[in-house]
């Protein structure tokens, strides 16, 4: 799968997550900071949607030591006697291209479908209406087809009202209604529905995004509710009240904005008892949902390892690589080589060539995905950055070799390695009559160390038999005396003797 269809999934998938976040917390936050702040938390999903990956520099600048060296595991075996094998590659899987196929024509479907239902609906409302009055460049119009207060539009915006509203309405509720509809508009609240719609569209086979949807048109309405409030009596408040139960019956139109819409008619009216939120709390809340915004989309941005792993899981679910294209196609092996009698042994000095006849190449990304390739040499890879890796890789590691050191070779009698490099190459010398001499030495080490200990042991004991035969015979001491320095040295009769039956004596 191309890059861009792995981020389509990570974004997906960080979204959601995102969206079950805010449905989770979005209550809480209401109670402590108000309907406002709740009302931003919904940013967070959009921002996770629109924010492109991390780039790699970035990814590289953060990055601790132990994890760059952790990114790129490079294994290389070497088998003189083998023959390649071709490594078959899987071509693309036709699911993701029918996944991505039915993904995208439901979200063209879907806000194709809202596009026209808003657009008649609109024409209906229009068609009919009688002009009332302009607020600012609100136009207020009054309609037979208008279900309750409501405000629709984006570039030509209005208010529309039933034909009765005059009637069923006192004054100060239409003051009210009126205030909250042109609120909608004055806070771009019709902007933030066409907005949510594109995120529904994308989302639209995800339930979690159809119940973050009502909830985002729940808030909405909260947050434009403690707008009209801000600063008002409870008469005020009473009068607010009556409104939105007289309008409230179901049925609307997602892009606009309705005072009538039931969905959380109780949450409204029990908003409308609360007392207002301080400035302080304001500003609190302000800070805490930037926070949690901030730190949400840094764990779940496209480039970190949590997505990346998210993004593998959903790969092997639906059978779709996810994280890079396909490797192109092995090369044919090669027929395997004469075997050719053995050449001499080449000086001591001298560096053996290495004939690399079989090379596997096992690459384990920081995701633990491992990427096999074979070749009968190094420059049948057909990979040329792994074929540059792998060469400089045994360009850097040096030849080994065994054999009796002289002074002649350098070094002194405790170094058991020479390294020494001609042109090129570099080769070690591992100095096997040192190793056997260190070894000889450290073991008539130890055997001197334990006879050493066993005459301390000895020592020792013969000390503490003498201090007791003098406790015994001193007179100045009460028999109780005797009887508690003998005890102490008793015990540690005892103790020495056990550590010699352990060592063997």
């Amino acid at each position: 799968m191309s890059a861009l269809a792995a981020w389509a999934v990570e974004a997906f998938i960080a979204s959601t997550l995102l969206m079950v976040l805010v449905l989770a917390i979005r209550g809480t936050v209401r109670r402590h900071f108000g309907p406002q702040i709740a009302y931003c938390l919904w940013a967070a999903p959009l921002l996770r949607l629109l924010m492109p990956p991390i780039p790699a520099a970035w990814r590289e600048a953060v990055a601790t030591p132990i994890s760059r060296a952790g990114e790129t595991i490079t294994i290389i075996m070497v088998d003189p006697a083998g023959s390649a094998t071709a490594v078959p590659v899987a071509a693309f899987p036709s699911l993701g291209l029918i996944i991505s196929t039915l993904w995208a024509t439901g979200a063209v479907v879907f806000l194709g479908w809202h596009l026209v239902r808003h657009n008649l609906f609109c024409r209906r409302i229009i068609g009919g209406a009688a002009n009332v009055e302009r607020v600012g460049s609100v136009r207020i119009v009054e309609s037979d087809d208008a279900p309750g207060p409501l405000a629709f539009g984006i570039v030509r915006r209005y208010v529309a009202f039933p034909r009765d509203f005059a009637g069923r309405y006192d004054a100060d509720e239409r003051d009210l209604a009126l205030a909250h509809e042109i609120g909608h508009h004055e806070r771009g609240d019709l902007i933030a529905n066409w907005i949510a719609l594109g995120v529904l569209s994308l989302h639209w086979c995800n339930p979690v995004a159809w119940r973050a949807f009502r909830a985002f048109r729940s808030d909405q309405e909260l947050a434009n509710d403690a707008r009209v409030l801000a600063g008002r009596n409870p008469i005020d408040r009473h009068h607010y009240a009556c409104a939105i139960v007289k309008a409230a019956h179901g049925g609307a139109v997602s892009a606009a904005c309705h005072l009538h819409t039931i969905d959380d008619l109780k949450g409204r009216l029990k908003m409308l008892t609360t007392s207002p939120t301080s400035r302080r709390r304001l500003a609190a809340g302000t800070a805490c949902v930037a926070l949690l915004a901030t730190t949400g989309l840094a764990l779940t941005a496209s480039g970190t390892r949590a997505a990346a792993a998210i993004t593998t899981r959903v790969g092997e679910t639906i059978g779709v690589d996810t994280q890079a294209p396909p490797a192109p196609p092995a090369p044919p092996a090669a027929p395997e080589a004469v075997d050719a009698p053995p050449a001499p042994p080449a000086p001591a000095t001298d560096a053996p060539e290495a004939k690399i006849r079989h090379v596997v190449v096992k690459r384990i990304d920081k995701n633990g995905k491992v990427t096999t390739k074979t070749s009968e040499s190094i420059d049948g890879l057909s990979d040329p950055e792994t074929e540059a890796m792998v060469k400089r890789a045994l360009a850097n590691t040096p030849d080994v070799r065994e054999r009796n050191c002289t002074d002649a070779d350098g070094g002194t009698d405790r170094q058991v390695t020479i390294n020494r490099q001609e042109g090129d190459k570099r080769f070690m010398i591992i100095c096997t009559n040192r190793v056997e001499k260190i070894a000889a030495d450290a073991a008539k080490t130890a055997a001197q160390s334990a006879v050493v200990q066993k005459s301390a042991m000895n020592a020792a004991m013969a000390g503490i038999v003498a201090a007791r035969q003098s406790i015994l015979a001193e007179r100045n001491l009460t028999e109780a005396q005797r009887r508690e320095a003998l005890k102490g040295l008793d015990e540690a009769i005892v103790e020495m003797r056990a550590e010699q039956a352990k060592n063997g004596d």
